[in-house]
């Protein structure tokens, strides 16, 4: 495989021509050219590189694709990895900061720069290193795969200082402020919610998507199997993470208040009859239907 050096005779500078063997599609021989070199060196210095990546079969080539384009691929491939929470998350970052920034640049041509301005602006913009952190870990993600399919040589993201998550400081309840908040809270709709939330440790989603089916009176305990959507309109099978697939035991007084929120429960089946939506729920509203999270938290 060979390559040569050549002047420029219009600019005065110097290029390389080199035959980098066969397109795959067409079988004809492909030519790649760089101009530009001040000096004769630095081209036959370039050269030698390309070359040295040629034989040693580690040379890419160079992808014109807009990262906008790639980044919507990338994320096709990833749908049935991840929860349809989190992909409705991602578009947002693509349509909200990712795509107005990065977005007309073509992939190869993305550096650490454009990355570390990327992230800078996000800053610029308010947002919480919690959530400029998040958004930075999906640009690089997407870029990994883009260096594991060939299709850059190097993540440009991987060389610059990552955001971190926000340190914030957590206010835990005595016991007087527990107590005193379950007791403003009794006559409230959602007292069960915030009476597992206090007593267990579950979270949001996993009080709003737990069964009665879950629920083990006999053993006094409840099994963490199905959590609801952020946004309220869908369960995931599971727990948020492996680790969250777990039992929890129970107190004698939350299964007194899960007794007495089961005969609420029943109480409206038959009042309701047929208009009473049966998704086995033990947080839900009067009718049997999924609690929007957001009502919930207004309710704090």
């Amino acid at each position: 495989m060979r390559g040569s050096v050549k002047k420029d005779k219009k600019t005065g500078k110097y290029y390389f021509v080199i035959d980098i063997g066969k397109d795959p599609l067409t079988g004809k021989r492909k030519q790649k050219k760089k101009r530009g070199f001040k000096t004769k060196k630095e081209a036959e210095k370039a050269l030698a590189t390309l070359l040295n990546e040629l034989n040693e079969g580690t040379y890419i080539e160079p992808s014109k694709q807009l990262y906008i384009d790639y980044f919507n691929e990338w994320l096709i491939s990833r749908e049935h990895q991840l929860s349809i929470q989190t992909i409705k998350a991602y578009k947002s970052y693509l349509k909200t900061h990712i795509s107005p920034a990065l977005g007309h640049l073509q992939l190869n041509s993305l550096t650490s720069l454009h990355i570390q301005k990327f992230v800078a602006g996000l800053r610029d913009k308010g947002l919480s290193e919690t959530t400029v952190k998040r958004i930075f870990n999906v640009v690089n993600a997407s870029l990994n795969s883009a260096v594991k399919m060939e299709l850059l040589k190097k993540n440009p993201a991987s060389s610059i200082e990552k955001p971190k998550w926000d340190s914030k400081e957590i206010t835990i309840w005595n016991l007087q402020q527990v107590t005193a908040f379950l007791k403003i809270a009794k006559s409230s709709h959602y007292y069960t919610a915030f009476l597992l939330a206090i007593m267990t440790g579950m979270r949001q989603g996993e009080i709003l998507g737990l069964r009665w089916r879950d629920v083990d009176f006999k053993n006094e305990c409840l099994y963490i199997r199905q959590t609801l959507t952020h946004d309220g309109k869908g369960f995931k099978e599971g727990a948020k993470s492996k680790a969250g697939n777990r039992s929890i035991g129970l107190d004698a007084n939350t299964l007194s208040a899960l007794k007495q929120q089961r005969k609420i429960v029943i109480a409206n089946k038959l009042k309701y009859g047929s208009a009473y939506n049966d998704f086995d729920l033990v947080v839900c509203t009067s009718k049997g239907k999924p609690i929007n999270p957001r009502n919930l938290l207004k309710n704090i």
